[in-house]
This record gives structure tokens, C-alpha cells and sequence, in this order.
């Protein structure tokens, strides 16, 4: 099987998770190399993240106030900060993991994260879509906050679909990702 029909499996088993699909695992590979593997989603990721990049820039320059400085658009830094999230969090995962006492399902736990990010990205991309083609700042925005939640409630889902856990500790794990992206955030800007 090549990396781009691991892919499209994995995403076809993504959907299915969503849609509680009992046989959902059918579509991923679950092994070792498949964990490796699953870092492959970084290349559709890296072209899906860049109207996001745009359109954010862009709203920065719209909502700031009238006198406020933006700083200029900066894609190097957009896409390090990206690289180092999508690098840093296995690390991060593996050790929660362990402190939470659900190592044993780490590696599925990645795996499925890993996929899940191609869907969830374009999930992303629809308010800068909008953004981006329509020219209207508060529309977009509105539909970035709706996209927001959805988005929590699917990182809540697959810590606790994956890690085969308890609400609490999936709780744990969308906090502890949300305490990386704002440190690096903070870092990076």
C-alpha cells in the first residue's frame, strides 16, 4: 500500500470514527510503521495551511484599531511554528500518556491524531475560505468560533475514542495541546 492510500484510508477512517463506527480501526494502520508513516499527513498539511496563514494575517490587519502597527506577514515563521506543534506533540502525548497511565494505546492515539489533522484542517479552512473570497471580516469570524468548537470536541473525541479512556483524562489531553499552542505561540511571536 503506498503512503497516499494509507492516507485516504486513514481519512475514510477518521470519518468513520466520527461517525462511531465500531469497525473504524479497519482504516488505519495501527503498527509502529504506521505511526511513522502517519507523519506523511505533513505534506497536504503544509498546502492546506496556507490561505489559513493569509486570511489570518489579513484579519489581524482588519480588526486591528486604526492606529495599531500590524506586523508583516511572516509565512516562515507561520510554517515553523506548524512544524514544531506537529513535531512537539508526540512528545508531549507520549509523556501525558504516561503519567495518565494510557501508554499502551499511545501509539494508536497518534496515529488517529495524526490522520484526524487533515480533515480537521479543512474543517479549519472553511471561515478563512469565506474570509479570503468574500472580503467580510465578521461572517468569517463567526464561523471560526463555531469551527473552534467543533474542533475542540473532535480533539476531545479522539483522545478519548483513541486513548480508549475516560472523559477526564481526554479532558487532560485537549488541555495540555491547547498549553503547547499558546507557549508556542507566545514564543514564536
Amino acid at each position: 500500500m503506498t503512503i497516499v492510500q494509507e492516507g485516504l484510508a486513514a481519512v475514510r477512517g477518521c470519518w468513520r470514527l466520527i461517525c462511531r463506527d465500531p469497525r473504524a480501526d479497519e482504516d488505519f494502520n495501527l503498527t509502529v510503521d504506521g505511526f511513522l508513516r502517519s507523519f506523511a499527513m505533513v505534506v497536504p498539511l503544509l498546502a492546506m495551511m496556507y490561505p489559513i496563514f493569509v486570511s489570518d494575517h489579513r484579519f489581524a490587519g482588519e480588526l486591528a484599531a486604526e492606529n495599531a502597527e500590524v506586523p508583516p506577514m511572516d509565512i516562515g515563521r507561520d510554517y515553523a511554528y506548524l512544524l514544531i506543534f506537529v513535531f512537539a506533540w508526540p512528545f508531549a502525548a507520549a509523556l501525558q500518556a504516561k503519567l495518565l497511565g494510557v501508554g499502551q494505546s499511545y501509539i494508536r492515539y497518534m496515529i488517529i491524531y495524526n490522520w484526524m489533522t487533515l480533515p480537521a484542517t479543512a474543517l479549519a479552512m472553511l471561515p478563512h475560505l469565506l474570509h479570503l473570497a468574500s472580503g467580510t471580516v465578521y461572517p468569517a469570524v463567526i464561523l471560526a468560533e463555531i469551527v473552534f468548537l467543533l474542533l475542540i470536541y473532535v480533539s476531545w473525541f479522539i483522545a478519548k475514542t483513541a486513548l480508549r479512556t475516560t472523559t477526564l483524562v481526554a479532558i487532560a489531553f485537549v488541555l495540555a495541546e491547547f498549553a503547547l499552542t499558546v507557549s508556542l505561540d507566545t514564543l514564536m511571536r
